[in-house]
């Protein structure tokens, strides 16, 4: 640190105007403190944002970037460290007084890592205006290591901050998705179905999977379809000059190339789950278990990064399965040749989809 860095951080952390809250909120079993609002009015991260802290695992948790490290170990770890986070980043919109505010994103960061310096111009800032965490607050004595400040930007422009009159009536949390590891080995057989049972905890409910249909997904051969496909290309040709579409097209058969040749493909299955709200994902323990470094690669639109992910899957051609539950489908990420038949692979994981959650306080 010096004084040059200093200054720049002052210039881009220190902020023009602000509001105190200063409440604890819970969301079912987790607290949060809202911090209160701040506005930036020149640099090239203005608007108005609302802040709070957060309880967060220890930094050295967060082990997914990790050298030596699995995939296995890295998804198993980085659903254990979403479960123990606060999970700010979800609130889509919180009502103060007669007046709801909604956000469109934001950022959280380690009080004591790379954000230090902002989290000490905000406190200073606000304890300037009386901001004061009450001793009652878990965030009193708790450990700067293990919370996080969350910074939410306001929807709408803003020259000045509004009033915040009245308390925090009303907090809507967006949809967020759980992670349970399952690590059930299953041979998929092209054209074969088979039947998962098993628990999501000791002595917990049986749930069933149930494997209806296991295909092969050609990407590369089924882009090269669509593009040829003359209805697509009227469609397409109404916003994109032949120039823009023939070099779209391009990029995006490369791409596809690239990461899935001719010949090779991904297996597909579709199932149903008894467990109403949740997803079934499927991995090979070769891939599960692979130690890989990030390489370069392009991401189909342009930007670039350390990894491509190509997001496949499919709607199933009937919503309903026949065993009377909804229908899913789902895509193995582990590229084989086309005519590979089975598949030695796990049920690695189930996903349960939580709702987006109205809380309301009483003042």
């Amino acid at each position: 640190m010096n004084y040059n860095a200093f200054q720049t951080y002052l210039e881009i952390f220190r902020l023009d105007e602000v509001k105190v809250i200063g409440k604890d909120v819970m969301l079912d079993d987790v607290c949060i403190h809202i911090v209160g609002m701040g506005l930036r009015k020149e640099c090239h991260n203005k608007g108005a944002f609302l802040y709070i802290l957060e309880e967060q695992p220890l930094q050295e948790e967060y082990t997914s970037c990790k050298n030596n490290q699995t995939k296995r170990e890295s998804m198993l770890e980085s659903g254990r460290t979403d479960q123990k986070s606060g999970g700010s980043l979800y609130i889509r919109q919180i009502k103060i007084g007669e007046t709801c505010y909604s956000f469109q994103g934001g950022s959280v960061g380690g009080l004591m890592q790379a954000d230090f310096v902002q989290a000490y111009l905000l406190f200073q800032q606000m304890m300037e205006k009386g901001w004061r965490i009450p001793q009652t607050s878990p965030y009193y004595e708790m450990d700067w290591n293990h919370i996080g400040l969350s910074e939410l930007r306001l929807n709408g422009i803003y020259d000045k901050l509004p009033e915040l009159t009245g308390e925090i009536g009303q907090l809507t949390l967006g949809s967020t998705s759980r992670q349970y590891a399952v690590q059930i080995p299953v041979t998929l057989e092209r054209g074969k179905t088979a039947e998962l049972r098993f628990s999501l905890e000791e002595g917990g409910e049986e749930i069933i999977c149930y494997i209806n249909q296991v295909g092969m997904s050609q990407p590369l051969q089924e882009q090269q379809e669509r593009f040829q496909d003359a209805q697509y290309q009227e469609m397409a040709l109404q916003h994109l000059s032949i120039e823009e579409f023939e070099k779209m097209k391009k990029s995006v058969l490369d791409a596809l190339e690239e990461q899935c040749p001719a010949g090779m493909g991904y297996f597909t299955v579709e199932y149903e789950c008894t467990k109403e709200g949740f997803s079934a994902h499927f991995d090979t323990a070769e891939e599960l278990d692979r130690i890989s470094a990030p390489v370069e690669t392009q991401i189909i639109g342009g930007s670039t990064g350390v990894t491509t992910i190509m997001m496949m899957g499919g709607k199933p051609e009937q919503e309903t399965g026949p065993h009377g539950l909804r229908n899913r489908s789902t895509v193995v990420q582990a590229v084989v040749p086309v005519e590979t038949q089975t598949l030695a692979a796990e049920l690695f994981l189930m996903i349960e989809t939580i709702p987006e959650k109205v809380y309301c306080f009483h003042t």
